[in-house]
């Protein structure tokens, strides 16, 4: 994974060694057995429908989102604690924070946001520590089907959401959170990788 192609935001420039991994959080564990939501729940099709006019779609999502999981790991998993308590303060205050630029065929360039929506978060103690277990599931989810250039169950809808049905399930004292993760791409030059928490009660394994 290259960061030849992404101009580096300077604040969130991890120049430091990367922490060690901290012990988990007490009652804190992934969630391996958790089914596929229906995207017809949250208006995501399973056919892609963009406008083929629209230079900024022609962008591959899997190379951005391979991108995207490197810069997560970087600034999410391996900064500094401070940093990373930082990012997460902005992001939970429902700041979009820029990224970077990605260069496409050498002239188009498309910024690069990250954002949160954590509403359908349930249950209480949403902290920094919670937030790093859930990207760090959602990229062992991803990196793989990367790797192997599986398919990333890419859906959208006509306003420009990409959504990568693959879910990431983290257990707090119990209770279910799942991540997942969605692209923006309805404003030109722009694409926003939300990190979303979606209603835990959709992805329950049934009996």
């Amino acid at each position: 994974m290259s960061d030849s192609e992404l101009k580096n935001n300077a604040e969130l420039d991890d120049s430091g060694e990367a922490e060690k991994t901290s012990e988990p959080q007490e009652n804190l564990a992934p969630a391996n057995s958790i089914s596929e939501m229906d995207p017809t729940d949250i208006g995501i099709s399973h056919k892609m429908d963009v406008n083929p006019d629209n230079q900024q779609l022609k962008v591959e999502l899997p190379k951005v989102l391979d991108l995207g999981c490197g810069i997560l790991l970087r600034i999410v998993l391996k900064a500094e604690k401070q940093r990373s308590k930082e990012l997460f303060k902005r992001l939970k205050s429902g700041e979009k924070v820029f990224l970077g630029e990605i260069t496409v065929g050498g002239q188009l360039k498309i910024k690069l946001n990250l954002s949160l929506n954590s509403k359908d978060f349930v249950g209480p103690g949403f902290n920094n520590d919670v937030f790093k277990a859930s990207v760090d599931q959602l990229l062992k989810k991803i990196a793989p089907r990367l790797r192997a250039k599986q398919d990333l169950n890419i859906r959208s809808n006509q306003e420009g959401t990409i959504l990568f049905d693959i879910p990431a399930g983290i257990r707090v004292k119990g209770q279910l959170n799942v991540m997942m993760m969605f692209m923006e791409l309805a404003t030109p030059g722009e694409i926003n990788m939300s990190l979303t928490y979606m209603k835990p009660e959709s992805f329950l394994v049934k009996e």
